[in-house]
């Protein structure tokens, strides 16, 4: 019967257990770890709340599938498993549902849930940035895309036009410096 149950909550991703409590599997994104450089993937998990609810009826159809049998007996034969794992749960304190986790008593009302350790199927990935030289990809520059290889030209031809032309800018400096030492003798040398 604990084959059917961890079936249906894999499929469903929620089962109630009457008596014990509801079972649900929640999926934890996939990270983009900038720090570390990495992407772990996405993960589920079991979450396991004490409150006790009845399994729906969908439930009961699917285990009368699985089963092959009506309704009535399957509804009957997951009473008997219900009530052989609160004895069990009972004598034991601590039961272990094989493919979901560990249950433990901690008192009269509550129970705590540890999962089942899983392997990951996917491990922690490494991203980081690679960088090729001379490798061509295209780039928007406002609405236009060009290649970066249009972009590097671009760019060396306006450096190299501010490198050429310094002296301009410096000859226009030297200009006003002149103007300004003639204008102060034209003005106090009279």
């Amino acid at each position: 019967m604990l084959n059917e149950v961890t079936k249906y909550l894999i499929l469903h991703k929620h089962i109630a257990l009457p008596g014990i409590g509801n079972f649900s599997v929640e999926t934890k994104p996939a990270q983009l770890d900038f720090v570390n450089r990495s992407i772990t993937s996405k993960e589920n998990t079991i979450e396991f709340t004490n409150d006790k609810h009845e399994p729906e009826n969908a439930f009961y159809n699917f285990l009368s599938f699985e089963l092959k049998t009506d309704e009535v007996t399957a509804k009957q034969y997951f009473n008997e498993f219900i009530a052989r794992l609160r004895n069990e749960l009972n004598e034991k304190k601590t039961i272990y549902l094989k493919g979901i986790g560990r249950l433990t008593k901690q008192n009269a009302v509550s129970l705590a849930f540890e999962q089942e350790v899983r392997p990951a199927y996917f491990p922690e990935l490494v991203a980081e940035k690679i960088i090729r030289k001379n490798a061509g990809h295209t780039v928007r520059v406002g609405e236009d895309e060009r290649t970066s290889q249009e972009m590097h030209t671009v760019l060396q031809q306006a450096q190299t036009l501010r490198k050429e032309k310094w002296w301009v800018t410096a000859g226009i400096l030297a200009l006003i410096g002149i103007a300004a030492i003639i204008f102060y003798y034209a003005v106090y040398n009279n």
